[in-house]
């Protein structure tokens, strides 16, 4: 029996990580999973983010895995600024999900705890 080939294209360990962080976080994003996906794809396809990597003819070289020297660190520093990206993502989901808890349990929502505290207000004023 013979063993099946390698693809041609691999991705390299760390960007499949980085795009399995995209989608984890990529869920509870507003604009959905449907977008995320869409447009990180199009980001880890492109060329331009890690140029070293690629061969003139845009095409990723075989020895990607290990990759010596100017592409290694240029993909490096493009994983990083990706989980930075990761971080603000989670940034924005965490303030939609603090919006929504806000919403629905603001201060607006419990008029007697308004009331009580405009008394204490009130109370303190009268006692300076």
């Amino acid at each position: 029996t013979k063993c099946p080939k390698p693809p041609i294209h691999t991705m390299h360990p760390l960007v499949r990580d980085l795009y399995k962080r995209v989608l984890y976080v990529g869920r509870d994003y507003p604009t959905g999973l449907d977008h995320v996906k869409r447009v990180w794809k199009k980001a880890i396809q492109d060329t331009s983010n890690c140029p070293s990597c690629y061969s003139s003819n845009g095409t990723v070289p075989s020895g990607i895995m290990d990759a010596p020297g100017e592409c290694h660190e240029e993909l490096l520093r493009a994983v990083y600024r990706g989980r930075r990206m990761v971080k603000e993502m989670i940034g924005v989901v965490q303030l939609k999900k603090y919006r929504a808890m806000n919403k629905r349990y603001g201060s607006s929502n419990r008029p007697h705890q308004n009331q009580t505290l405009q008394a204490a207000m009130e109370e303190v004023e009268k006692k300076s």
